[in-house]
Protein backbone atom coordinates (compact mmCIF):
# COMPACT_ATOMS: atom_id res chain seq x y z
CA UNK A 1 0.00 0.00 0.00
CA UNK A 2 1.47 3.33 -0.66
CA UNK A 3 1.49 5.99 1.74
CA UNK A 4 -2.28 8.15 0.94
CA UNK A 5 -3.60 4.61 0.91
CA UNK A 6 -2.21 3.61 4.78
CA UNK A 7 -3.54 6.91 5.73
CA UNK A 8 -7.46 6.67 5.01
CA UNK A 9 -7.20 2.78 6.04
CA UNK A 10 -6.13 3.93 9.59
CA UNK A 11 -8.32 7.26 9.59
CA UNK A 12 -11.54 5.77 8.59
CA UNK A 13 -12.74 5.70 11.61
CA UNK A 14 -12.35 9.13 12.82
CA UNK A 15 -12.91 10.63 9.50
CA UNK A 16 -16.88 11.75 9.94
CA UNK A 17 -15.42 13.29 13.32
CA UNK A 18 -13.22 15.18 12.32
CA UNK A 19 -14.07 16.19 8.23
CA UNK A 20 -17.86 17.60 8.38
CA UNK A 21 -19.85 17.65 5.87
CA UNK A 22 -21.73 21.05 4.54
CA UNK A 23 -24.92 19.88 4.18
CA UNK A 24 -26.19 22.86 2.07
CA UNK A 25 -23.50 22.74 -0.56
CA UNK A 26 -24.10 19.07 -1.66
CA UNK A 27 -28.25 19.91 -1.89
CA UNK A 28 -26.98 22.27 -3.92
CA UNK A 29 -24.41 19.81 -5.77
CA UNK A 30 -28.09 17.81 -6.33
CA UNK A 31 -29.68 20.35 -7.51
CA UNK A 32 -27.21 21.41 -9.94
CA UNK A 33 -26.46 18.21 -10.96
CA UNK A 34 -30.17 16.84 -11.75
CA UNK A 35 -30.05 13.73 -11.85
CA UNK A 36 -32.79 11.57 -13.81
CA UNK A 37 -34.54 9.06 -11.42
CA UNK A 38 -33.26 5.38 -12.57
CA UNK A 39 -30.43 6.51 -13.09
CA UNK A 40 -26.87 4.15 -12.77
CA UNK A 41 -24.78 5.62 -10.50
CA UNK A 42 -21.28 5.52 -9.90
CA UNK A 43 -19.44 7.03 -6.48
CA UNK A 44 -15.84 7.08 -7.18
CA UNK A 45 -13.86 7.49 -4.14
CA UNK A 46 -17.05 7.71 -2.31
CA UNK A 47 -15.18 7.48 1.04
CA UNK A 48 -16.93 7.12 4.31
CA UNK A 49 -20.15 7.34 2.18
CA UNK A 50 -20.93 10.83 2.72
CA UNK A 51 -22.85 11.59 -0.78
CA UNK A 52 -24.72 8.05 -0.75
CA UNK A 53 -27.66 8.82 0.52
CA UNK A 54 -28.16 12.15 -1.61
CA UNK A 55 -27.60 9.76 -4.49
CA UNK A 56 -29.60 7.03 -3.10
CA UNK A 57 -32.55 9.42 -3.32
CA UNK A 58 -31.58 10.88 -6.55
CA UNK A 59 -31.57 7.45 -7.95
CA UNK A 60 -35.08 6.17 -6.63
CA UNK A 61 -36.34 2.62 -6.40
CA UNK A 62 -35.50 2.05 -10.08
CA UNK A 63 -31.81 3.40 -9.84
CA UNK A 64 -28.49 1.76 -8.61
CA UNK A 65 -25.86 3.74 -6.61
CA UNK A 66 -22.43 1.98 -6.53
CA UNK A 67 -20.15 3.53 -3.26
CA UNK A 68 -16.13 2.65 -4.55
CA UNK A 69 -13.28 3.35 -2.98
CA UNK A 70 -9.60 1.57 -2.62
CA UNK A 71 -9.63 1.62 1.40
CA UNK A 72 -11.38 -1.34 2.92
CA UNK A 73 -11.83 0.58 5.86
CA UNK A 74 -13.49 3.90 3.86
CA UNK A 75 -16.27 1.11 2.90
CA UNK A 76 -16.72 -0.65 6.03
CA UNK A 77 -17.98 2.78 7.57
CA UNK A 78 -19.86 3.63 4.37
CA UNK A 79 -21.50 0.08 4.77
CA UNK A 80 -22.05 0.42 8.93
CA UNK A 81 -23.79 3.89 7.89
CA UNK A 82 -25.47 3.17 4.32
CA UNK A 83 -26.23 -0.65 4.02
CA UNK A 84 -29.66 -0.35 4.62
CA UNK A 85 -30.21 1.37 1.47
CA UNK A 86 -31.38 -0.88 -0.45
CA UNK A 87 -30.51 1.02 -4.06
CA UNK A 88 -27.01 1.16 -2.65
CA UNK A 89 -23.78 -1.41 -3.41
CA UNK A 90 -20.25 -1.13 -2.25
CA UNK A 91 -17.37 -2.49 -4.16
CA UNK A 92 -13.28 -2.12 -3.08
CA UNK A 93 -11.16 -1.33 -5.81
CA UNK A 94 -8.26 0.82 -7.07
CA UNK A 95 -9.71 3.34 -10.02
CA UNK A 96 -6.60 2.83 -12.14
CA UNK A 97 -7.09 -1.36 -11.69
CA UNK A 98 -9.88 -1.85 -11.42
CA UNK A 99 -12.19 -3.09 -14.54
CA UNK A 100 -15.17 -0.77 -14.45
CA UNK A 101 -17.95 -1.90 -16.83
CA UNK A 102 -17.65 -0.37 -20.29
CA UNK A 103 -20.75 1.77 -21.12
CA UNK A 104 -22.39 0.92 -18.02
CA UNK A 105 -23.12 3.91 -15.84
CA UNK A 106 -25.10 6.96 -16.64
CA UNK A 107 -23.76 9.48 -13.55
CA UNK A 108 -20.42 8.85 -12.12
CA UNK A 109 -19.87 11.26 -9.58
CA UNK A 110 -16.47 12.72 -7.86
CA UNK A 111 -16.68 14.53 -4.79
CA UNK A 112 -13.60 15.77 -2.85
CA UNK A 113 -11.47 12.96 -4.89
CA UNK A 114 -9.75 14.68 -7.86
CA UNK A 115 -6.92 15.80 -5.77
CA UNK A 116 -6.17 12.43 -5.10
CA UNK A 117 -5.54 10.87 -8.54
CA UNK A 118 -4.17 14.05 -9.97
CA UNK A 119 -1.09 12.64 -10.79
CA UNK A 120 -3.07 10.63 -13.19
CA UNK A 121 -6.00 12.31 -14.80
CA UNK A 122 -5.52 11.59 -17.82
CA UNK A 123 -5.73 8.04 -17.21
CA UNK A 124 -8.43 8.59 -14.68
CA UNK A 125 -10.50 10.49 -16.98
CA UNK A 126 -10.54 7.76 -19.90
CA UNK A 127 -11.58 4.85 -17.82
CA UNK A 128 -14.54 6.91 -15.91
CA UNK A 129 -15.43 8.04 -20.06
CA UNK A 130 -15.40 4.38 -20.91
CA UNK A 131 -17.41 3.24 -17.77
CA UNK A 132 -20.13 5.96 -19.06
CA UNK A 133 -23.23 5.26 -20.98
CA UNK A 134 -22.99 7.70 -24.44
CA UNK A 135 -24.75 10.50 -22.93
CA UNK A 136 -23.66 10.06 -19.21
CA UNK A 137 -22.59 12.61 -16.91
CA UNK A 138 -19.41 13.02 -15.06
CA UNK A 139 -19.31 15.36 -12.03
CA UNK A 140 -16.42 16.39 -10.12
CA UNK A 141 -17.07 18.29 -6.75
CA UNK A 142 -16.36 19.66 -3.63
CA UNK A 143 -17.57 20.87 -0.90
CA UNK A 144 -14.78 23.24 -0.45
CA UNK A 145 -13.44 26.03 -2.53
CA UNK A 146 -10.36 25.26 -4.21
CA UNK A 147 -8.12 27.41 -2.61
CA UNK A 148 -8.79 25.33 0.63
CA UNK A 149 -8.44 22.36 -0.97
CA UNK A 150 -5.07 22.85 -1.80
CA UNK A 151 -4.02 24.54 0.97
CA UNK A 152 -5.17 20.99 2.40
CA UNK A 153 -2.63 19.90 -0.14
CA UNK A 154 0.39 21.66 1.02
CA UNK A 155 -0.34 24.25 -1.52
CA UNK A 156 0.58 22.12 -4.49
CA UNK A 157 -2.21 22.84 -7.55
CA UNK A 158 -3.79 19.27 -7.14
CA UNK A 159 -7.28 20.73 -8.10
CA UNK A 160 -6.82 23.00 -10.82
CA UNK A 161 -8.59 26.21 -12.01
CA UNK A 162 -12.10 25.24 -14.02
CA UNK A 163 -10.74 26.24 -17.17
CA UNK A 164 -7.45 24.20 -17.11
CA UNK A 165 -9.75 21.33 -15.92
CA UNK A 166 -12.06 21.86 -18.65
CA UNK A 167 -9.53 21.67 -21.32
CA UNK A 168 -8.58 18.14 -20.32
CA UNK A 169 -12.46 17.11 -20.03
CA UNK A 170 -13.27 18.59 -23.66
CA UNK A 171 -9.56 16.28 -25.31
CA UNK A 172 -11.08 13.18 -23.54
CA UNK A 173 -14.22 13.86 -25.37
CA UNK A 174 -16.48 15.63 -22.78
CA UNK A 175 -18.76 18.82 -23.46
CA UNK A 176 -19.15 21.18 -20.81
CA UNK A 177 -22.14 21.57 -19.06
CA UNK A 178 -21.33 23.85 -16.03
CA UNK A 179 -18.40 24.84 -14.29
CA UNK A 180 -18.46 26.87 -11.23
CA UNK A 181 -15.32 28.01 -8.81
CA UNK A 182 -16.42 30.13 -6.30
CA UNK A 183 -15.86 30.92 -2.68
CA UNK A 184 -17.68 28.19 -1.03
CA UNK A 185 -17.59 25.21 -3.65
CA UNK A 186 -15.81 23.58 -6.68
CA UNK A 187 -18.39 22.02 -9.38
CA UNK A 188 -17.64 20.92 -13.04
CA UNK A 189 -20.65 18.78 -15.15
CA UNK A 190 -19.89 17.30 -18.23
CA UNK A 191 -21.46 14.98 -20.54
CA UNK A 192 -20.58 12.53 -22.83
CA UNK A 193 -20.63 12.51 -26.65
CA UNK A 194 -24.27 11.12 -27.60
CA UNK A 195 -22.48 9.59 -30.59
CA UNK A 196 -19.79 7.24 -29.66
CA UNK A 197 -18.06 8.40 -33.09
CA UNK A 198 -17.36 11.22 -31.23
CA UNK A 199 -14.64 9.90 -28.67
CA UNK A 200 -11.71 12.32 -28.78
CA UNK A 201 -8.92 11.64 -26.61
CA UNK A 202 -6.19 14.37 -28.44
CA UNK A 203 -4.11 16.62 -26.12
CA UNK A 204 -1.81 17.40 -29.54
CA UNK A 205 -1.90 21.14 -30.60
CA UNK A 206 -4.66 22.71 -32.87
CA UNK A 207 -3.16 22.56 -36.27
CA UNK A 208 -2.06 26.18 -37.16
CA UNK A 209 -4.09 28.25 -39.23
CA UNK A 210 -3.57 28.13 -43.07
CA UNK A 211 -2.81 31.22 -45.49
CA UNK A 212 -6.24 32.34 -47.79
CA UNK A 213 -5.73 33.22 -51.30
CA UNK A 214 -5.92 36.73 -52.21
CA UNK A 215 -6.36 39.85 -50.66
CA UNK A 216 -10.11 38.98 -48.76
CA UNK A 217 -9.64 37.92 -45.29
CA UNK A 218 -12.62 35.89 -44.30
CA UNK A 219 -10.95 34.09 -41.28
CA UNK A 220 -13.44 31.07 -39.90
CA UNK A 221 -13.03 29.80 -36.42
CA UNK A 222 -11.06 26.55 -36.22
CA UNK A 223 -11.71 25.73 -32.53
CA UNK A 224 -15.15 24.68 -32.91
CA UNK A 225 -15.48 22.19 -30.29
CA UNK A 226 -13.90 24.28 -27.43
CA UNK A 227 -16.28 27.32 -28.72
CA UNK A 228 -19.16 25.21 -28.62
CA UNK A 229 -18.21 24.16 -25.22
CA UNK A 230 -17.66 27.12 -23.80
CA UNK A 231 -20.88 28.32 -25.34
CA UNK A 232 -22.70 25.49 -23.61
CA UNK A 233 -21.10 25.71 -20.51
CA UNK A 234 -22.83 29.29 -20.76
CA UNK A 235 -26.31 28.07 -20.99
CA UNK A 236 -25.83 25.30 -18.47
CA UNK A 237 -25.37 28.70 -15.88
CA UNK A 238 -28.12 30.69 -17.32
CA UNK A 239 -30.48 27.62 -16.89
CA UNK A 240 -29.04 27.56 -13.57
CA UNK A 241 -29.94 31.27 -12.49
CA UNK A 242 -33.70 30.59 -14.03
CA UNK A 243 -34.24 27.85 -11.49
CA UNK A 244 -32.40 29.96 -8.80
CA UNK A 245 -34.86 32.86 -9.49
CA UNK A 246 -37.60 30.71 -9.99
CA UNK A 247 -37.22 28.68 -6.70
CA UNK A 248 -36.35 32.07 -4.66
CA UNK A 249 -32.85 31.27 -3.71
CA UNK A 250 -31.03 34.51 -2.08
CA UNK A 251 -29.36 36.87 -4.35
CA UNK A 252 -25.70 35.72 -3.31
CA UNK A 253 -26.46 32.35 -5.29
CA UNK A 254 -27.73 34.10 -8.22
CA UNK A 255 -24.41 36.38 -8.41
CA UNK A 256 -22.11 33.10 -8.29
CA UNK A 257 -23.76 31.98 -11.38
CA UNK A 258 -23.90 35.68 -12.62
CA UNK A 259 -19.96 36.17 -12.03
CA UNK A 260 -19.62 32.49 -13.82
CA UNK A 261 -21.03 33.42 -17.11
CA UNK A 262 -19.31 36.80 -17.29
CA UNK A 263 -15.86 34.22 -17.26
CA UNK A 264 -17.22 31.76 -19.50
CA UNK A 265 -18.00 34.62 -21.78
CA UNK A 266 -14.69 35.85 -21.33
CA UNK A 267 -13.61 32.38 -21.92
CA UNK A 268 -14.86 32.36 -25.39
CA UNK A 269 -13.36 35.75 -26.41
CA UNK A 270 -10.33 34.78 -25.15
CA UNK A 271 -10.10 31.60 -27.64
CA UNK A 272 -12.22 33.23 -30.78
CA UNK A 273 -9.69 36.08 -30.82
CA UNK A 274 -6.48 34.24 -30.43
CA UNK A 275 -7.25 32.48 -32.54
CA UNK A 276 -7.94 35.69 -35.19
CA UNK A 277 -4.79 36.67 -34.24
CA UNK A 278 -3.27 33.95 -35.24
CA UNK A 279 -4.92 33.68 -38.86
CA UNK A 280 -3.83 37.47 -39.15
CA UNK A 281 0.12 36.70 -38.19
CA UNK A 282 -0.13 33.95 -40.82
CA UNK A 283 -1.71 36.46 -43.61
CA UNK A 284 0.50 39.22 -42.67
CA UNK A 285 3.67 36.91 -42.68
CA UNK A 286 2.44 34.72 -45.81
CA UNK A 287 0.51 37.56 -48.15
CA UNK A 288 2.63 40.82 -46.48
CA UNK A 289 -0.19 43.02 -47.73
CA UNK A 290 -1.04 46.64 -45.67
CA UNK A 291 -4.54 45.15 -45.14
CA UNK A 292 -3.49 41.63 -43.27
CA UNK A 293 -0.71 43.85 -40.96
CA UNK A 294 -4.19 46.41 -40.08
CA UNK A 295 -6.15 43.61 -39.05
CA UNK A 296 -3.28 42.52 -36.97
CA UNK A 297 -2.98 45.30 -34.95
CA UNK A 298 -6.67 45.86 -34.83
CA UNK A 299 -6.93 42.24 -33.20
CA UNK A 300 -4.02 42.46 -31.11
CA UNK A 301 -5.27 45.94 -29.48
CA UNK A 302 -9.03 44.43 -28.87
CA UNK A 303 -6.86 41.30 -27.30
CA UNK A 304 -4.93 43.69 -25.15
CA UNK A 305 -8.16 45.75 -24.09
Amino acid sequence: MDKEHVFFENYAKNWDRDRKADDRVLSSFMELAAIRPGSAILDAGCGTGVLLPYLSAAAGDEGSVEGFDYSQQMIDVAKDKFSHLANVTFTTGNVLKYAFPRKHYDVVCCLNFYPHIAEHSRDVIRRLYEALVPGGMLLIMHDLPRQAVNAIHGGAPVLPPVDILEEKLISAGFSIVMAMDTDRFYFIKVVKAADEADFVYDDEEEQPAQAHAGTHHDHHHTETKRVLNRLSRITGHVEAIKRMIEDGRDCSDVLVQLAAVHSAIAGVSRVILKDHIDHCIVDAIHEGDAEAVENLKKAINTFVK
